[in-house]
């Protein structure tokens, strides 16, 4: 979740979604998913993202295009980029084809926008891992995308205020709790000032920053924000002892023991980059797409990764992704088919990973023909995101309706929390029953 867009009032979200649903029973009926849809002219493909991010799509891009023969005409954007897409689907003028974060699949589904996917038709499709494709699927065992890239949170740590200290890197929560005591008040970087913290948190509720950063510690709880019922629903389980226990550890770092960054709570994935890189904070829990913009600054060869501290749960970090999603009313579904294919093929998958050294749009490949480390000319930082990713992740519930509003929701009651150092079991009990209403919608 390298940058997220500004949360929009519910009543604004709510009104723009029935507008799409709308339009969309005019542009979209009789919509199918891929298969036999077939026009000319370039295929139209809208990508979330920004800088480099968009030389490296028009690279695998253009080897699509060598290989079919087929055009590709790209827009790409960062700023409100879902906003644009329903205004786009409001004036029946959707893209063929989307390219966004794993985490809009509920909500893209429920505005109905995108369109089922054939799995028979997208070659190579045998060889996508089966955590992966879990990640595009909904609770009934249908298949809204087709995953592109996909990652799992680690922990960077700085290792030479680690050897400043006296310390190793944490494998447990309470050891974490340490280092980040002893980052935050030992002066780790000996310039004789005050000025150093343990913790780099996202804590600002733009895009649900904090409930994303915080569900690393959710599922090294054991809980999770809900639990599908198994005939096509979902139950509320953010009101568990496990979460309160979770949210009960964020809060004692950032509340009794002040280890976390000045301005976390206002702060983004930018912001919390910068902290990192600039010797603020000494531990950061993000995506491997850090290890790149990270190495570009004066940290470089100063810092490790290390696989997220064991919480009672054990080690368990969020995992999520982008997706390849076929958008309804396009009569380019053949071609969707072809460009799926191509993405998930070792080779575009490989050059997402490598072509454009400082936008890495395949963080980890999902492809399990492709060597994470050896393709990163054996950087044991990427084969440990792939172990992690592989063996101890956890997606969201991405493909409950409108996902996007209980992140946002958790963020909130957590950004509150926090900021009021108040009760954990009070403010999930809350939060609860809001999920609950919204379950009932």
């Amino acid at each position: 979740m390298s940058t997220r867009r500004n949360r929009h009032p519910r009543r604004v979200a709510a009104l723009a979604a029935a507008l799409v649903t709308a339009s969309l029973a005019l542009t979209a009926c009789g919509g199918s998913g891929s298969g036999s849809g077939k026009a000319s002219g370039p295929l139209k493909v809208w990508v979330r993202g920004a800088g480099d991010s968009q030389k490296a799509y028009q690279m695998v891009f253009d080897g699509y295009t060598k290989k079919t023969g087929v055009k590709v005409e790209l827009f790409m954007t960062n700023t409100d980029f879902e906003t644009k897409l329903n205004a786009a689907a409001a004036a029946h003028k959707l893209p063929d084809v989307v390219i966004d974060d794993g985490s809009q699949l509920g909500t893209f589904k429920k505005q109905g926008i995108i369109t089922e996917v054939d799995k028979a038709k997208i070659t190579g499709a045998a060889q996508v891992s089966d955590t992966a494709w879990k990640s595009v699927g909904d609770d009934k065992g249908a298949t809204y995308g087709v995953p592109f890239s996909a990652q799992a949170s680690v922990l960077l740590i700085r290792t030479d205020w680690l050897k400043k200290v006296g310390m190793q890197p944490p494998t447990t929560w309470d050891q974490m709790e340490a280092v980040a005591k002893a980052f935050t008040t030992r002066d780790p970087d000996g310039n004789g000032k005050n000025d150093t913290y343990g913790l780099d948190v996202p804590g600002s509720t733009q895009r649900g920053y904090l409930s994303w950063y915080w569900s690393n510690f959710l599922y090294e709880a054991g809980g999770n924000f809900l639990t599908p019922t198994g005939s096509g629903g979902f139950t509320s389980t953010i009101g568990s002892s496990a979460a309160v226990t979770a949210a009960d550890y964020l809060k004692k770092l950032y509340c009794t023991d002040k280890v976390v960054q000045p301005g976390a709570l206002n702060n983004v994935t930018t912001d919390t980059n910068k902290a990192f890189q600039t010797g603020v904070a000494g531990m950061y829990l993000t995506g491997p797409y850090a290890y790149a913009t990270t190495d570009a600054t004066a940290v470089k060869g100063k810092y490790t990764a290390v696989a997220p501290p064991a919480g009672p749960g054990g080690v368990n970090a969020l995992a999520e992704g982008t997706t390849v999603y076929a958008m309804a009313g396009s009569k380019r579904s053949a071609d969707f088919d072809t460009l799926a294919s191509y993405m998930v093929s070792p080779a575009a998958q490989t050059l997402g990973m490598t072509g454009v050294p400082t936008a890495t749009i395949v963080r980890l490949p999902i492809n399990t023909a492709v060597d994470t480390a050896k393709v990163h000319g054996g950087d044991p930082r990427w084969q440990l995101a792939q172990d992690i990713y592989q063996k101890s992740s956890t997606y969201e519930p991405v493909s409950a309706p409108d996902w996007q509003t209980y992140r946002n929701d958790a963020s909130e009651t957590l950004n509150k929390l926090l900021s009021g150092c108040g009760d954990s079991k009070q403010a999930l009990t809350g939060l609860n029953s809001q999920y609950e209403s919204l379950l009932k919608k």
